[in-house]
C-alpha cells in the first residue's frame, strides 16, 4: 500500500460520516474577509454537490472539487506569504494532506478503484474538516490579513442568526 494511498484510509477514519448532508453555507461561517469567505460558500456548494452526486456525476464533481482546492489554497498561500502570515507552515500541511487525498480519490475514482461510497465518504470527511478548519486556522489568518491591510481586526455583520448571543451580550 503506497504512503498516499494509505493517507486516504487514515483521513476517512473517525469522523461524521453524515456531517456532508448538515453541510450548509451561513453568515455563521463568516470570517471577514470577503474574497476568502467567497472561497468558503464555493467549498461548501461543491462538497454538497459530491455528497450528493451519482455515479454519472461522481467525475466530474470530484474533479469540481480538485479544482476549487487548488485554486482556494492556493489563493490562501499567496495571502500568507504576502502579509507574512507566522503560522504559514501548520496550516499550509493542513492544506496539503487534504489536497493530497482529494487527489488521490480523483485519480483512483478515474481509474474505476474507488466507488461511489468511497466518493460519499470524501465529501464526508471534507464537510466534518472543514468547520473545524475555518474555525481555527482561517480565522486566524482572517484577522491577520485585517490587521496587516486595515489595522485592525475585521468586522463580520451576520444576518438571521438569532439575537440570544447579541442579548447575552447586552445584559453583561
Amino acid at each position: 500500500m503506497s504512503h498516499s494511498h494509505a493517507h486516504v484510509h487514515a483521513a476517512q477514519s473517525g469522523f461524521d460520516e453524515h456531517a456532508a448532508e448538515t453541510l450548509a453555507w451561513s453568515d455563521a461561517m463568516l470570517l471577514g474577509h470577503a474574497p476568502m469567505d467567497d472561497a468558503h460558500e464555493e467549498f461548501v456548494v461543491v462538497v454538497r454537490a459530491l455528497a450528493a452526486c451519482n455515479v454519472a456525476t461522481a467525475l466530474g464533481c470530484l474533479q469540481a472539487v480538485e479544482d476549487h482546492l487548488l485554486a482556494h489554497f492556493g489563493t490562501e498561500r499567496e495571502w500568507m506569504e504576502r502579509t507574512e502570515f507566522p503560522a504559514m507552515e501548520c496550516h499550509l500541511d493542513e492544506h496539503q494532506k487534504v489536497l493530497d487525498t482529494v487527489l488521490e480519490v480523483n485519480q483512483l475514482a478515474k481509474a474505476g478503484e474507488v466507488g461511489l461510497r468511497d466518493v460519499h465518504r470524501l465529501a464526508a470527511a471534507l464537510a466534518d474538516w472543514f468547520p473545524k478548519h475555518a474555525t481555527y486556522l482561517d480565522s486566524a489568518l482572517s484577522a491577520w490579513i485585517n490587521k496587516r491591510m486595515h489595522g485592525g481586526a475585521p468586522v463580520i455583520l451576520r444576518r438571521d442568526l438569532g439575537t440570544s448571543a447579541f442579548q447575552e451580550e447586552l445584559a453583561a
